[in-house]
């Protein structure tokens, strides 16, 4: 099947464009011939994954222009269209009314739990296939949008070739050597994620809760970049803690398995609601494929990440600085039962969220799609 792969910042930094690379990875081994196409509003690219043509978004109208041209005059050249994000829904949607390709579109709470301006809901509403990547999105979409699409459940995938665990020694090591660390004696929580506005994946909750135990034993390692950097670091200073929270920045993806592995604990913890939430967190299944145990919010997809059958972590109200430092005062009190949880976490990942998986289920999930415009493809091509 000939796929026009559409998407946003593909090789940039973020949940989406990552959740991209995969997907787009999964469709080439699933035999699909693709052709990607990335609407760039950042020129940070990380990694290279084969995308075929960029578009800088710069003005807006100005981009939507030029892509549709672009789309419109290859038609023919596609069987079916895979967008990465409702925004570019409208593409799909003109693909399937001048064509008659199906398209599919990824969607993610904090921009689909919203109404959608009159355009951009009808091209949502046309969709062949939606695919969330939690239930938790899956599941209020009625709540926001008139019309529902079918719709197929696609967890964030974890390479766990690459995220596996490293013994806890050889990575402290590691992480000491190359950000100037002392770990010795220290119990560590990591929060991996991009620093963005509005915060919302508890760095500051965190911090506060540190101070609230007033434990020198513990180190809050926090790994992103963005515009929220400089207010993180303020809190720290504000609450007494500069010295016990350490900013990292952007690292090389090679270093997060050691990142992980010489955490005790990641903490993500996120407030759901309209315009709020996360689906599964990355920073969080990366962790359990590295072993570690983890505190997450309860409002949102994050509980998706904990199987009651073998617990991973813990999920507590994304605002109760209470809680969230009693369970960092747990797992320090008991670094058994955290290594217990982080063993959980990595049998968890293996079953539902390994890459395999992940691979197997987008090829059930757009099989039926595939079937369907294959008739129409052979005529075009004929």
């Amino acid at each position: 099947m000939r796929i026009l792969y559409l998407g946003f910042d593909i090789n940039g930094v973020g949940g989406i464009a990552t959740y991209s690379r995969y997907q787009i990875r999964a469709l080439r081994e699933l035999g699909h011939a693709l052709t990607v196409v990335s609407v760039n509003k950042t020129d940070k690219r990380i990694v290279d994954i084969g995308v075929d043509r960029h578009f800088a978004f710069g003005d807006k109208y100005r981009a939507t222009a030029t892509l549709l041209a672009y789309v419109m005059r290859h038609r023919r050249a596609f069987d079916m269209v895979v967008v990465n994000h409702v925004f570019l829904a409208g593409f799909g949607y003109a693909l399937k009314f001048a064509a008659g390709l199906p398209y599919v579109i990824n969607v993610y709470n904090i921009d689909i739990l919203t109404r959608l301006p009159a355009m951009r809901e009808r091209a949502f509403a046309n969709a062949d296939l939606v695919i969330a990547d939690c239930q938790y999105t899956i599941d209020r979409l009625p709540q926001f949008h008139g019309r529902v699409p079918p719709t197929a459940l696609l967890y964030d995938p974890v390479d766990v070739g690459f995220f596996r665990p490293i013994a806890k020694g050889e990575a402290r090591v590691a992480v000491a050597e190359r950000f100037g660390l002392d770990l010795a004696g220290k119990f560590i929580a990591v929060t991996v994620a991009s620093l963005l506005l509005p915060p919302n994946k508890g760095h500051r909750q965190t911090i506060e809760a540190m101070a609230k135990l007033a434990d020198p034993r513990l180190l809050y390692l926090i790994v992103g970049g963005g515009p929220d950097r400089d207010d993180i670091a303020a809190h720290a200073a504000a609450h007494g803690v500069s010295g016990q929270v350490k900013l990292l920045g952007l690292v090389p993806q090679e270093t997060l398995p050691f990142l992980y592995s010489a955490a005790d604990v990641a903490v993500l913890v996120s407030r759901g609601g309209p315009g709020w939430g996360e689906a599964v967190p990355l920073g969080l299944i990366e962790a359990s494929a590295c072993s570690t145990a983890f505190i997450c919010g309860n409002e949102d997809g994050s509980v998706e990440a904990i199987d009651p059958a073998r617990p991973s972590g813990v999920a507590i109200a994304p605002l109760d600085i209470g809680a969230l430092a009693e369970k960092l005062a747990a797992f320090a009190a008991a670094p058994e039962r955290a290594h217990a949880m982080g063993r959980n976490g990595k049998d968890v990942v293996d079953a539902v969220f390994a890459f395999e998986q992940f691979r197997r289920r987008q090829g059930e999930h757009l099989a039926p799609l595939v079937a369907r415009a294959a008739g129409p493809a052979q005529k075009r091509s004929a």
